[in-house]
């Protein structure tokens, strides 16, 4: 385990046991350590770089795409549902941790794995095909019941539905966290991604997520620690405003499960006694960002080393012909 060769080796060997895109494992990654979280992050780079190649797409979705018609691909009716409880806050504020502890107590989540699953949906919204409305009543038919993707509009505006709005210790924190991750929409606009259909797909949204958004609408200052903090204040207000409290939880994870259980109303005896989880840490988002970075330096290797190789086949084939004119000569 002291050769760092070996270690990565093992660390994703490790990875490839669990479902490819799925959700974290380890639900304390902060006890990781720096160097093994970079490591788990750049094999969730290398599972980002297939979803955003459409990897993970059912073919369902893919046929949709292809034909330009929205399938709503039900599941079977006792797994049909209603979205019932939304996850409001801005990325880097522990909306991941949120998902897994949603999961945990039975909820089916739509969170940042499931974007490239649905490309169809988003893509159908991006459009105007299809509303707000819709967009969640397929989500039910499709067997979620928790959405991460959704505007609070939605949920002021449905009196059954709740939300749980999710902050950070500071703002600054908040700011800090929120910088290591924005740059992933720049990266999108570069060679392969840009190239890339699911990304064309969900351009729109990822834009929406990571420049208009966090910034109250001034995308060009989506990098600005001023604008991203005065907009993550702006924003906590906003929501509070909007969402009456009987509905709206504002949460930090750091606080666990109990107000979590009792906003859901699930009794504390069935709240779970497993640590709340803490995931995709810094470390970890730096060595998935390190990945995605470092296929906009390689890729031009994916048509030299093809070429290169045809290139040494021809020359050995040809100096074979060559030998073999010699002999009947």
């Amino acid at each position: 385990m002291n050769n760092p060769t070996m270690f990565f080796i093992l660390s994703l060997l490790q990875l490839q046991l669990h479902a490819a895109f799925a959700r974290p494992s380890i639900l304390q990654e902060q006890n990781l350590g720096y160097h093994n979280a970079f490591l788990q992050g750049s094999f969730v780079g290398f599972q980002s770089f297939l979803a955003l190649m459409g990897y993970y797409e059912p073919e369902e979705v893919k046929a949709g795409m292809q034909s330009g018609e929205l399938v709503i691909d039900e599941v079977d009716d006792e797994d049909q549902t209603q979205v019932k409880v939304v996850g409001l806050g801005l990325g880097r504020t522990g909306t991941t941790s949120l998902a897994m502890a949603l999961e945990i107590l039975g909820y089916v989540v739509v969170h940042d794995d499931e974007e490239t699953e649905l490309t169809d949906l988003f893509s159908a919204v991006e459009e105007e095909e299809i509303d707000t409305d819709k967009y969640h009543e397929i989500l039910g038919l499709r067997g979620y019941n928790a959405s991460f993707k959704t505007e609070y509009e939605w949920v002021q505006s449905n009196e059954e539905v709740k939300g749980i709005l999710t902050v950070r210790d500071t703002p600054e924190k908040y700011v800090q966290s929120w910088s290591v991750a924005a740059p992933f929409v720049q990266i999108l606009e570069k060679i392969p991604y840009r190239w890339m259909p699911t990304v064309g797909a969900l351009y729109e949204s990822f834009v929406n997520e990571y420049k208009e958004e966090t910034t109250g609408g001034s995308p060009d200052d989506y990098l600005n620690p001023e604008v991203l903090r005065r907009t993550y204040l702006e924003y906590i207000e906003t929501v509070q405003t909007a969402i009456p409290s009987e509905r709206l939880l504002t949460f930090n994870v750091k606080q666990g499960w109990a107000p979590l259980c009792d906003f859901l109303e699930i009794h504390k005896n069935n709240c779970p006694t497993v640590p709340f989880p803490h995931v995709h840490t810094r470390a970890k988002l730096e060595g998935e960002m390190f990945f995605l970075r470092m296929i906009t330096f390689i890729w031009p290797l994916a048509i030299i080393l093809p070429l290169y190789g045809l290139m040494k086949l021809g020359k050995h084939v040809m100096k074979r012909v060559l030998d073999e004119k010699s002999k009947f000569e």
